[in-house]
């Protein structure tokens, strides 16, 4: 580092004397270079340990986040959505994010009020098409968004928006990276944490009914074409699934009185019944592949109707990996920083 010191030091010395043009924020961002190499020289060894123990730190962790969401799932989850929820909030306060804080602010609003309907009790019976259909425009966006900023990356990678800065000019950041890494923010960071607060929501409110408990027996019987997520009588415009895993054509058994639209509903293979909307907002946006009242698996093929759902379905599985990196790698990270501070291991 002191052989990388000294060549930069002959570099702002010849800018000094003429022979070579530099602009005020290179020779600022030389001089930085040139103080971090002569603070660290002869650091070598040091910053070998410190990557080692950085990499432990990350194995082990990852053994520990695995052990306690398999045996104490509840609070995993619970502890990841409060992190998921604060921890960007409060850095976007520290860094001066104000455009970020204030769609916090409005979501955090609106979703409040959402999880205030699906924690009432009783709950009324149109209460779980509201929540589902709320997460669904969450999805959705944040899909769209994430996408979009996707798009914009592609582009200035492919070099679209990118104008070469003039000789003696600091490169200046395309309004497409920006832009770019903006939307694809937002979308993966609120595609996240609506998919935490919908499975608790999910949950909440099966329990609520009674047809369902995560463990042992529900409190109450389903009786016979009531479906178990709103508590409804289920239409007579029933939908089945076939042996391979296909939704088949609904067929009406009893026209509706009146005239009146009939709500289009699925008997799964275990017998039970439900709204299409109901069991649609428990398996996909719910995040919960089985029967509400049996447990007995569903197969999430025969709600996916066209390739646009088995796509959407891979962002999913998407959000639910990067959940780790946003939530619990700057804890570890954190942590370390907090063991090298006590350790003198600056």
């Amino acid at each position: 580092m002191e052989q990388r010191a000294e060549s930069i030091e002959h570099i702002l010395h010849d800018a000094e004397e003429g022979k070579i043009h530099l602009s005020e924020g290179q020779i600022h961002n030389l001089e930085n270079q040139a103080k971090y190499f002569h603070e660290h020289a002869g650091h070598e060894s040091t910053h070998s340990k410190m990557a080692i123990i950085i990499i432990f730190a990350l194995i082990a962790f990852q053994f520990v986040l695995l052990w306690w969401k398999k045996h104490h799932y509840r609070s995993y989850q619970a502890t990841t959505t409060i992190g998921l929820w604060i921890i960007p909030f409060a850095f976007a306060l520290q860094s001066g994010m104000k455009q970020f804080a204030i769609v916090w602010v409005l979501f955090t609003i609106l979703n409040s009020w959402i999880i205030y309907k699906a924690t009432r009790k009783p709950l009324h019976h149109m209460t779980p098409k509201v929540v589902y259909k709320w997460y669904w425009v969450i999805y959705q966006i944040s899909y769209v968004t994430g996408i979009i900023g996707y798009g914009m990356m592609f582009l200035t990678f492919m070099g679209f928006g990118v104008t070469p800065p003039k000789e003696g000019e600091e490169p200046k950041t395309s309004f497409l990276v920006t832009w770019g890494l903006t939307f694809l923010t937002y979308g993966v960071y609120f595609g996240i944490l609506g998919r935490d607060f919908v499975e608790f929501c999910t949950e909440s409110m099966a329990s609520t009914l009674g047809y369902y408990t995560k463990e042992g027996f529900p409190r109450k019987h389903l009786r016979l074409g009531v479906c178990a997520i709103c508590g409804i009588h289920v239409s007579n415009a029933i939908s089945t699934i076939d042996a391979h895993g296909h939704l088949q054509a609904p067929v009406v058994l009893q026209p509706s009185p009146n005239g009146a639209p009939i709500e289009p509903s699925i008997k799964l293979n275990c017998g039970h019944e439900f709204h299409e909307e109901c069991i649609r907002g428990w398996c996909l946006i719910g995040k919960k592949d089985m029967c509400p009242y049996c447990k007995e698996k569903v197969d999430l093929r025969a709600f996916k109707t066209n390739p646009w759902d088995t796509t959407q379905q891979l962002y999913l599985n998407l959000l639910d990996a990067l959940r780790y990196m946003i939530v619990w790698q700057p804890v570890i990270m954190g942590l370390v920083q907090f063991g090298f501070y006590m350790t003198g291991l600056d």
